[in-house]
């Protein structure tokens, strides 16, 4: 799954770098003697930013400057301390760097690639997150200020970090497979000029990008020979992994889920909130030492991990070369399913909501590809239809033939009752009664007030206009 972190500030995301991201102390699966992580997005191909991250190229970028030459591309905003009445002294906000976008394999997905060493999964488990992100910067969004509405550029710097372990509780770091997208706070408008992000299309994009993952994540494992069932929130988990397992290897979830039950409050503010207030310190371990633990956990649940991988190959060497059959048949199912979910109580529908929905109907058997194709060449024909955005929106709005007909159908409906029937009083005898209850608030007064002065001021006008004194 996707989960989008706060504004990370400028020394946040330096600091994250440098002891989060690429340290070789904090970090068990490393490359050479540090994690290097990998570059993305249409900006950062036009910076020429390729390959490894370079800790001066990402220092720069999290200051809002040009990589290469150093150049401010985004302005700092200028703030001045001040004290409250109580003395408190508030600092300025500091530059926001940009955001830690982290896409997460299911557990059971994390010990087969980790515990049973089939690197294929973290291939899987790489294009996947590739493929998401793609699908995200889509939809990246330029804040113009004011009351300007943010315009959409497609366009981002993201710099991603692959990690193998949970953070460890009482010395154990957890297998978990999960990638940090720290995506830079700016883009690229059409006149060329770079602006900072207007991050809200991130976060109304957020289940959209889970199941772009989690389908093409699923879709590879399947034709890897695993067999994929549905987990907690639909995502896929590799079948042949017990319970009790699964929990031993998630010390940090329930350390999280122990810590909100005794703070008593819920939701993504309450974990996050937990998450950052149970966190052990990363102890210094290599390797070796860390698949011990690994294993030594493995083989007290019987090392299903290996038999798991050791089933998945021989169930590859068998299976059909056309593994999903009739798969035009099925991405049309999955885009009806999804048409019918979203427009059975919405005439209008965000696109990201139709792929989000059709991609889940069709988990493990088809891409997001095959899904956006179904969808554009159903659009072609006029089966769906664009509706101009509001001003905030932030991807394409659609509505059906059908939706418009049923709109219609109401609006003559309503038309054809209107004065079909006396009033049981007037307007002006109805706000009267209104205003002599003593449940009204002093607004709701003022507003039956006007109602009542404007109905005086239409009759004294109608009288005028019969005396032909107008």
């Amino acid at each position: 799954m996707l989960t989008i972190s706060k504004p990370l500030s400028s020394g946040q995301a330096q600091a994250y770098h440098a002891k989060e991201f690429t340290s070789a102390e904090q970090n068990y699966w490393q490359q050479g003697n540090t994690v290097l992580g990998e570059w993305q997005g249409k900006m950062a191909e036009r910076y020429g930013l390729v390959g490894a991250i370079d800790a001066q190229h990402f220092a720069s970028l999290s200051e809002g400057q040009n990589p290469t030459t150093g150049e401010q591309m985004v302005r700092h905003r200028t703030g001045q301390s001040y004290t409250t009445t109580d003395g408190t002294t508030v600092k300025p906000v500091e530059h926001r760097a940009g955001w830690d976008a982290t896409f997460s394999a299911p557990k059971s997905v994390s010990l087969t690639a980790l515990v049973g060493g089939d690197d294929r999964i973290r291939e899987a488990h790489r294009r996947a997150v590739s493929i998401a992100l793609t699908e995200l910067e889509r939809y990246t969004q330029a804040r113009i200020g004011g009351n300007s509405a943010a315009e959409t550029t497609g366009k981002f710097i993201a710099a991603k970090f692959e990690h193998d372990t949970a953070r460890p509780v009482d010395g154990y770091a957890a297998p978990q497979l999960h990638t940090h997208a720290l995506i830079f706070n700016m883009t690229e408008r059409e006149d060329g000029s770079t602006r900072a992000i207007q991050p809200k299309s991130y976060f109304d994009s957020q289940q959209f990008a889970t199941a772009v993952y989690q389908a093409e994540l699923t879709y590879q494992l399947r034709n890897l020979g695993y067999e994929i069932e549905a987990g907690k929130s639909g995502a896929p988990e590799i079948e042949g992994y017990s319970r009790e397992y699964l929990d031993a290897s998630s010390p940090r979830r329930q350390q999280i889920e122990e810590a909100i039950a005794r703070s008593g409050f819920s939701g993504p503010g309450a974990a996050q909130i937990a998450a950052h207030n149970t966190r052990d310190k990363k102890q210094i371990q290599t390797r070796a030492q860390v698949m011990a633990a690994h294993q030594q956990i493995a083989a007290e649940f019987g090392n299903q991990a290996d038999r798991v991988v050791r089933e998945a190959h021989e169930r590859a060497h068998t299976q059909s070369q056309n593994r999903v059959p009739h798969a035009d048949q099925k991405v049309q199912e999955a885009i009806s399913y999804a048409k019918q979910r979203n427009f059975e109580r919405e005439a209008v529908v965000d696109e990201r909501d139709i792929m989000r929905d059709a991609l889940r109907r069709g988990m493990g058997d088809l891409t997001f590809n095959q899904v956006r194709e179904n969808f554009e060449l159903r659009n072609g024909t006029g089966e769906f239809q664009t509706v101009d955005a509001h001003k905030h929106d932030t991807g394409r709005q659609f509505t059906t033939r059908e939706s418009i007909a049923a709109e219609r159908a109401t609006i003559a409906h309503m038309l054809r009752g209107q004065n079909g029937v006396e009033p049981i009083m007037s307007k002006k005898q109805a706000a009267s009664h209104a205003a002599a209850r003593d449940f009204l608030n002093p607004a709701q007064r003022r507003a039956i007030e006007e109602v009542l002065t404007s109905h005086d001021q239409i009759q004294g006008l109608q009288g005028l206009a019969g005396s032909g004194k107008t």
